[in-house]
C-alpha cells in the first residue's frame, strides 16, 4: 500500500452524521467541517427519549466499510446521558477522491438523552479515534423541547 493511498483515505475515513426531524442524515467529511454545521443536530431532543445527534464510521478508497472508530464522550453533558450504539447506517455525503458520495456504510451512533426536567440547552464533547491513530474531536450542543 503506498502512502499515497493512506493519505487519501485518511482523509475520507472519518464520518460525521447529524439526524434532523426528518430523520434523514446529512452528513459532511471532517476535513470540512466549520465550527457550527450542517452536522449538527437542529431538532429540539425530548426529554426521555434517545435522540441520534452524529454518526461516525471509517471506510476506504473503494467505499467499503473499514472498522469502526472507537468513540469516547470526553466531556460529559449536565442535563442528560450519552449512549453509542454500533451498526449504525448513514450515507456519505463526502469523500477524499469524491467516489463515495451517496453511498451508505454502518458506524457508531451517538445518541443523546434529556433527563426528565432538563430545559434549555446542552452540551458535551466526543472523541472518535481509527485503528490508524487519526482522531476527530467534536464539541455539540442539542436544544431541549419544552
Amino acid at each position: 500500500m503506498s502512502v499515497p493511498f493512506r493519505a487519501i483515505t485518511a482523509l475520507a475515513v472519518l464520518l460525521m452524521t447529524a439526524c434532523t426531524s426528518s430523520q434523514e442524515p446529512a452528513s459532511v467529511a471532517t476535513a470540512d467541517l466549520p465550527t457550527q454545521d450542517a452536522a449538527t443536530r437542529t431538532a429540539p431532543v425530548v426529554p426521555g427519549r434517545p435522540a441520534r445527534v452524529f454518526v461516525f464510521a471509517g471506510w476506504d478508497n473503494n467505499c467499503a466499510a473499514t472498522a469502526a472508530p472507537v468513540v469516547t464522550v470526553t466531556k460529559q453533558p449536565a442535563q442528560g446521558d450519552i449512549s453509542l450504539r454500533p451498526g449504525q447506517e448513514t450515507t456519505i455525503a463526502a469523500s477524499a477522491v469524491g467516489t463515495c458520495a451517496g453511498r451508505s456504510v454502518a458506524g457508531t451512533g451517538v445518541y443523546y438523552t434529556a433527563r426528565a426536567g432538563a430545559t434549555g440547552t446542552d452540551s458535551f464533547s466526543v472523541e472518535a479515534r481509527l485503528a490508524s491513530g487519526e482522531t476527530s474531536r467534536r464539541n455539540f450542543e442539542v436544544t431541549i423541547a419544552n
